[in-house]
């Protein structure tokens, strides 16, 4: 008996732990299985994730083309009017050409006589001629041949002959621009950074330039000053891009400025607080891509500007030419009031940037961050990247804009203390004609054009006509005697 039932609990022993063994291998399993699913459906969303993001980057590149950005904050197109479209008649070209703005040197033949009794170098040709390597910028070089005898070749090598304020082996160096190129390699000796690295211009290293133009409230502009700004750089920027507040329909005029043959395009916002640089640029990208088959890249220069300020088109063109890349850059502006007859006190300040796309990117595709991105300057004191015309409106204008929300940024001050005291076109002219800011304690410096370089832009003085308002006090009364007695 006692030997059944040890057999009996000996032969059921195997049995239980065979079952305990085998419910642990199906737990083991299904444990195996639960996580092989998990990670399977973890692969599958990463892969819709990445799927999404690479269709978004995608329409990111149809839209900036080889210049991949961080969007930042764009507001809902809707909130936005677009106005004027898109005009592109050259959608390929460059509005400057290498053939066109420089030409090879040639030398005057001279009698046998007249050559100097020296072995000529290497580098004069069997012709007795210059170095077909030489090639001069047009607008700096005082003529297009030169003689042999004018350049001592035992000294340095032939160069072209510059005009006065022109710089350079080939005079293409504007003043401004060979100022801040001596500025920047002191700075590099420093050990600091150089913000322009250059290359020798070629028809192949120029690069397109993009004006980003932001004029802020129509009703507050001066279509003077606006004409002359989009006149002034006509013939170096290859696309304008001009963003504005208005609610009413004001595309006209400003088309009619830009004519038939500049590519532009237009964006009208319905307020101030859905138009800001980084939306404007954005719609700016997209239509470029959709109406013109333009990609924005990331050695396009960029400049950003506004309603007060003319450029000087020379240190552009410089830019587009020679520049490889170009760090955020500021210019030193000539600080005129009412006109370019009157100077403020602080004579310069500091206004716009010029920079390669590429380095929009670090700017979240602001443009005024990248303002506060530049840490160099194209200008000094005494010569100036361009002009910022401060109030150069009609007095009733003035008037209508101090009247405006926009007044909060300017200091103003009454004609008098009365309770009933107010600004009108009458106060507006007496201190238009006498030199006196709206501040009422400012004395501007009175200029003329005879006695100023850089009295006006050249567009300005070329077309003396249709500028009058802005070269000439119409208020002051010695002024006007000045320009009847030289009639």
């Amino acid at each position: 008996m006692v030997r059944s039932t040890i057999l009996a609990t000996y032969n059921q022993t195997p049995v239980a732990g065979v079952g305990r063994l085998a419910i642990t291998k199906k737990l083991v399993l299904w444990l195996v299985l639960v996580l092989q699913v998990g990670f399977i459906g973890c692969i599958w969303l990463l892969q819709m994730s990445r799927g999404q993001e690479s269709q978004q980057r995608g329409a990111m590149d149809q839209l900036g083309g080889r210049v991949n950005f961080v969007a930042s904050g764009e507001a809902p197109m809707e909130k936005m009017t677009l106005v004027g479209g898109t005009h592109c008649p050259h959608q390929q070209e460059n509005v400057n050409r290498y053939d066109r703005d420089f030409y090879q040197m040639k030398p005057e033949r001279l009698n046998e006589s007249h050559l100097p009794d020296y072995n000529v170098p290497a580098y004069v040709d069997a012709e007795m001629g210059l170095t077909p390597n030489l090639w001069c910028y047009r607008e700096g070089t005082i003529n297009e041949s030169q003689r042999l005898n004018d350049v001592d070749y035992l000294m340095a090598p032939p160069q072209c002959r510059c005009e006065i304020g022109w710089h350079g082996r080939d005079c293409g160096q504007p003043e401004i621009i060979w100022r801040a190129l001596m500025t920047s390699n002191r700075a590099s000796k420093r050990g600091g950074s150089t913000p322009l690295q250059l290359i020798e211009a070629s028809s192949t290293s120029l690069h397109r330039l993009f004006y980003m133009l932001e004029l802020g409230a129509w009703d507050h502009l001066s279509l003077e000053l606006l004409e002359l700004q989009i006149r002034a750089l006509i013939e170096v920027v290859d696309y304008f891009l001009i963003y504005y507040v208005s609610n009413g329909s004001k595309e006209r005029s400003l088309e009619s400025m830009l004519g038939s043959q500049t590519s532009y395009t237009l964006l009208r916002c319905s307020s101030e607080s859905n138009c800001s640089s980084s939306m404007a640029y954005s719609h700016f990208r997209r239509q470029l891509w959709q109406q013109c088959g333009v990609q924005m890249q990331a050695q396009d220069l960029l400049l950003h500007g506004d309603s007060g300020t003319v450029y000087a088109p020379a240190a552009l063109k410089f830019l587009k030419y020679y520049a490889k890349d170009v760090l955020p850059l500021k210019f030193r502006l000539k600080y005129n009031v009412y006109g370019f007859y009157w100077q403020h006190p602080k004579k310069t300040l500091l206004n716009g940037v010029i920079s390669s796309l590429g380095h929009l990117h670090s700017a979240q595709l602001d443009a005024h961050r990248l303002h506060r991105l530049a840490s160099s300057t194209l200008g000094d004191l005494n010569h100036y990247g361009g002009w910022n015309c401060e109030l150069c409106l009609p007095p009733e204008q003035i008037v209508l804009l101090l009247q405006s929300s926009n007044h909060r940024k300017l200091p103003v001050k009454l004609p008098n203390d009365t309770r009933n005291a107010h600004i009108d076109a009458n106060y507006m002219q007496q201190l238009i004609a006498n030199g006196v800011h709206i501040d009422g304690a400012t004395q501007l410096h009175r200029l003329r054009e005879q006695s100023e370089k850089y009295f006006a832009p050249e567009e300005a003085l070329q077309h003396s006509s249709q500028y009058g308002q802005l070269l000439v006090n119409l208020y002051d009364v010695d002024v006007l005697e000045d320009l009847q007695d030289e009639d």
